[in-house]
């Protein structure tokens, strides 16, 4: 079976059993409506008519052709139905995350050591990793983030129509990003070589749209700065050692082509890579090498498979990895080695390219999981990130020689990944960062609310 089909059907069990999907109306962006001309970079705080209602985190199927079904994605702050614990004094949908937190809005209360009194402290190492809580219980964060120069992690928040971004570097705040609207596709959020933050998202959108724009928010001078581009369906953002931005995104229309927006962030570019996707729920994984040329894995829309393309040449060249697969994961070695890993039914694949021998294959495993992420480490050793389909993370590495399998954090409620959310980053260093957005159940209630917890390799 389809791996997307599975994972529709598990959500729907989910609903039909656990009883915790009484999902909140999906609300558009009126972007998605008025499909507004390229914003440019000088609006850094779009007001409320901008912005439209609030709404859940969209999923590939709130994005596609069919419109879709919501998911526990798309519920209220803790999964389930709004309760009026989650309502607001004046009726509106209350902010859990803001309890003890945060200040007007405008940046997070600090503890003594700097951070987010919201946050714990790291735990001790336990075979071979540390664990700590960034967002507590009740609260909504994306699984993405991007670690800094010292290893510091930057990730996302959203708290009702309020998109916020938080680190756990000691004391370092950022107001409010300015974004109003609804939750969105929350794409990534990466650190550039002087310390600016950037963070990619797409809006929700109607069926048969293909006017799709990207956002593009830079936190620079002291304030968030506001771009928009043509571009559809975001997938992949990096920041290369200039300070350029670089993403993919699927133009959403009768044929899914990959767009690559890319340059100064004042003065971003949309290119054409002649590349199409099979659906636009298949994503495409970027990675930029040392010279600022351009990698992507992705699925194309004929023959199938797994492919591969750089612009190293100058132009767009494509090549197949594989017959088969889904969930294309791409990393580029510290030599630019490109390595690709996808799962083809339940077995994990592992490729990686040789300039003479071409791509060659391996088999890391059998797990039934979805693909989260992959990195390779500057001494060569692999990772991989998988999210199981109870909901935990799982990392891999063969940094020790054989492939050492190991499962993060508690047990949990058996969430599949569809409402959870993980993120990979590796360290100067080469230790593995992980973030997992858990379910977990209220201490009081009993209902599973949203926690975000962070786990790094430890000696």
């Amino acid at each position: 079976m389809d791996w997307v089909v599975l994972l529709r059907s598990r959500v729907l069990l989910l609903a039909a059993v656990a009883g915790v999907v009484a999902c909140e109306p999906i609300v558009l962006s009126p972007w998605a409506i008025a499909k507004p001309p390229d914003a440019g970079a000088g609006d850094s705080d779009p007001d409320v008519a901008d912005a439209g209602a609030d709404g859940g985190e969209p999923t590939p199927e709130d994005a596609g052709a069919d419109g879709g079904e919501p998911t526990p994605e798309d519920a209220g702050a803790d999964g389930g139905e709004p309760t009026p614990e989650d309502a607001g004094a004046d009726g509106g949908p209350g902010d859990a995350g803001d309890a003890g937190g945060v200040v007007e809005d405008d940046g997070p209360v600090l503890g003594d050591g700097g951070v987010d009194v919201r946050m714990t402290e790291w735990s001790g190492c336990d075979a071979g990793w540390q664990q700590r809580t960034v967002l507590p219980a009740g609260t909504k964060g994306y699984g993405s983030f991007a670690l800094d120069a010292d290893g510091d992690a930057y990730f996302i928040e959203h708290t009702d129509d309020i998109l916020r971004v938080g680190t756990t570097k000691p004391w370092r705040t950022f107001p409010r990003t300015g974004w109003l609207g609804p939750q969105p596709y929350v794409v990534g959020v990466r650190v550039g070589p002087t310390g600016e933050v950037h963070v990619a998202l797409s809006p929700r959108y109607l069926e048969g749209d293909t006017d799709v724009p990207v956002h593009f928010l830079r936190y620079t001078g002291g304030r968030w700065v506001h771009t928009a581009k043509p571009g559809g369906l975001l997938w992949d953002l990096e920041v290369d050692s200039r300070g350029h931005l670089h993403a993919m995104s699927t133009w959403i229309g009768p044929e899914n082509r990959l767009l690559y927006t890319h340059g100064p962030p004042d003065a971003l570019v949309v290119e054409e890579t002649g590349l199409v996707l099979d659906d636009d729920i298949y994503r495409a994984s970027l990675q930029m090498d040392a010279r600022g040329h351009a990698h992507v894995a992705f699925i194309p829309r004929k023959p199938r498979g797994i492919h591969y393309a750089t612009n190293a040449s100058g132009a767009w060249v494509e090549e197949p990895v594989s017959t088969q697969g889904d969930d294309g994961y791409l990393a580029l070695s510290a030599s630019g080695t490109p390595y690709i890993a996808w799962k083809d039914g339940s077995n994990i694949m592992l490729a990686s390219r040789d300039a003479q021998a071409g791509w060659t294959a391996v088999s890391v495993g059998d797990e039934s999981a979805s693909m989260e992420a992959l990195a390779v480490s500057p001494t060569g050793a692999v990772h991989l990130l998988l999210t199981v389909w109870d909901g935990s993370p799982l990392h891999l590495s063969n940094a020790s020689g054989g492939w050492v399998r190991t499962r993060l954090g508690p047990e949990p409620l058996g969430f599949p990944p569809s409402v959870t959310g993980s993120s990979m980053e590796l360290d100067s260093q080469g230790r593995a960062h992980v973030m997992h957005t858990w379910l977990k159940p209220d201490e009081v209630s009993g209902r599973p609310l949203r926690t975000m917890d962070a786990y790094r390799q430890c000696q």
